[in-house]
């Protein structure tokens, strides 16, 4: 399965030293959530990500797509789909291809 993280350069040389770390904010609900944020697709500015964002890693997941469907953020009518992942699956079954920032898709 493949899966993309888009982060700014010093994040990205984070995760290349050490691997995704959890997350935690509210993510506009009213409890607390954890984890590493992945997408079917690449993602822009648009959808909530940093404006210096030059990073796209591309993540292969040796798991089967049911595997992490817990983890999916459902929301009707995005043209793309996103969960929330403890970092420490991540980094078990990943295995990390990176990009530049003109992979981002391209925002309506």
């Amino acid at each position: 399965m493949k899966l993309y993280h888009v982060t700014t350069r010093d994040r990205a040389n984070a995760i290349l030293r050490g691997g995704f770390k959890d997350g935690t904010a509210n993510y506009m609900t009213d409890r607390e959530w954890s984890g590493a944020w992945l997408s079917d697709q690449p993602l822009g500015c648009n959808e909530g990500l940093p404006l210096d964002a030059e990073v796209v890693f591309e993540i292969e997941l040796d798991l089967p797509q049911g595997a992490i469907s817990d983890y999916e953020w459902v929301e009707e009518g995005k043209p793309y789909r996103e969960w929330l992942m403890p970092a420490a699956l991540i980094n078990r079954h990943a295995t990390l291809r990176e990009s530049g920032a003109e992979d981002r898709r391209e925002s309506d």
